[in-house]
């Protein structure tokens, strides 16, 4: 059996690394002997920088390519050179593609890579969509539209050979227009199966009469506390306790003053570092869940200010710098008191070794919904609108119902487990 799996991203994005380990993990469970190929958004021009962004999975039993209308940009930078240079790119490659598709033999001679993509798609017996949250366009500007159809056709390339696609745990928006919807929608009809992960996107099909197809599942990295080993593979820098710390380099596109409320973001993490460490003995342990840069801007860049501001205030912390695979960073979080994560994968992956968790919401809706499933919306604070005395009373919550949480966090993550193996490809036409 051929398995295709789409969407691959970087593993220097841990949480999108965890989806992808999580998508292979169940799919070689379910299918021990299949082979599985991975369609990645990355262009595979550079070779070490192709490899690089695939460090982790390439150590698993699986292909790894570069899929269907990779990403046309070459930069991080924005400009409209950058954009049209792109745009080039893109309709060179959708001609490639579109002569692959009619074409064959034309295909066979110009079609490029597009042609070896098409060719893993028509011998694929299932492709899945793997989970996540790409399939949006909030802003509706050249990139955005560029972005979100250029997403859309691997589903549409997959339907035109008459192939079985399940987008497998995935949220669904924002939407800047209801047109964009609209042209989301159309592409998510030529799925066979669609799984969001959260029921703010499982409204969204419903609203677009898709909920024929459609189901809830939790987010796939879940799927990763079965495959969790209880022998440590890391050390935490010494025996102190600690607190972890995850922080996004956020541009605050929701505030009306998106330069005060990055200042108070950072502000009250600092001040509730200071709290924990004062008050309950805990050395933050800053955990870098994103390192690859976007736009220029990496999470450790706002982590470096955080520390540098504590150390003004004679507060040590650690920064684990080392480049963590995902089942170390969830030994790395099993050995905090809890968890502040602004990076809902981090969240995820704390929850999955019941370590607590004080969530951030910086984006979107699918921070809400998922920690709406493991019953810790009590805990949840927003980015745009964080204040210090929230952030340390829910530290104090946690520390006196820590217990109590971590069974809670035990119970729902194992059931979340169930859900997953009781899903069954075979039967989905």
């Amino acid at each position: 059996m051929n398995i295709l799996i789409t969407h691959g991203y970087s593993d220097s994005n841990k949480g999108d690394l965890a989806i992808t380990l999580a998508c292979y993990e169940y799919v070689r469970s379910k299918y021990p002997n299949a082979k599985i190929t991975l369609h990645s958004t990355f262009r595979n021009k550079n070779k070490a920088e192709f490899q690089y962004h695939n460090r982790f999975m390439s150590n698993y039993n699986i292909e790894i390519k570069q899929g269907i209308l990779p990403t046309p940009y070459s930069s991080d930078d924005k400009s409209v050179f950058y954009d049209l240079l792109a745009v080039y790119r893109l309709l060179k490659e959708t001609i490639q593609l579109k002569l692959t598709l009619f074409v064959p033999l034309l295909g066979k001679l110009l079609g490029g890579k597009q042609y070896k993509a098409v060719q893993d798609v028509k011998s694929a017996d299932l492709i899945l969509i793997k989970g996540g949250q790409f399939i949006y366009n909030e802003e509706e500007d050249l990139r955005g539209n560029l972005f979100l159809w250029r997403t859309l056709q691997p589903i549409k390339t997959a339907f035109q050979l008459n192939k079985k696609v399940i987008i497998f745990g995935q949220s669904f928006g924002g939407f800047a227009s209801e047109k964009s919807e609209k042209v989301a929608a159309k592409y998510l009809n030529y799925c066979s199966r669609i799984y969001a992960r959260e029921k703010v996107s499982y409204a969204f099909l419903e609203k677009h009469n898709l909920a024929h197809k459609a189901e809830t599942i939790p987010d796939l990295a879940f799927y990763l506390k079965k495959k969790v080993n209880n022998t440590p593979s890391v050390s935490l820098p010494s025996n102190e306790k600690y607190m972890g710390v995850t922080m996004v380099n956020w541009h605050f596109p929701e505030s009306k003053n998106p330069k005060q409320a990055k200042i108070n973001y950072i502000k009250s993490i600092v001040s509730a570092c200071i709290h924990a460490k004062q008050n309950h003995g805990l050395s933050p342990l800053f955990i870098p869940q994103v390192t690859v840069r976007h736009h220029g801007k990496s999470d450790n860049d706002i982590i470096h200010e955080t520390i540098a501001l504590l150390k003004q205030q004679n507060i040590v912390s650690h920064f684990y710098e080392k480049d963590l695979s995902v089942f170390e960073m969830m030994d790395l979080y099993k050995g905090c008191e809890f968890l502040i994560g602004t990076r809902l994968h981090s969240c995820i992956l704390a929850a999955n070794v019941a370590t607590p968790i004080l969530p951030i919401r910086y984006q979107g809706f699918k921070t809400q919904g998922i920690v709406k499933e493991l019953n810790q919306e009590n805990l949840l604070l927003d980015i745009h609108n964080l204040s210090e005395k929230e952030l340390i009373d829910n530290i104090d919550n946690i520390m006196n119902n820590k217990k109590n949480i971590k069974e809670q966090l035990e119970k729902r993550t194992t059931s979340f487990i169930h859900e997953f193996d009781e899903i069954d490809f075979d039967t989905i036409k």
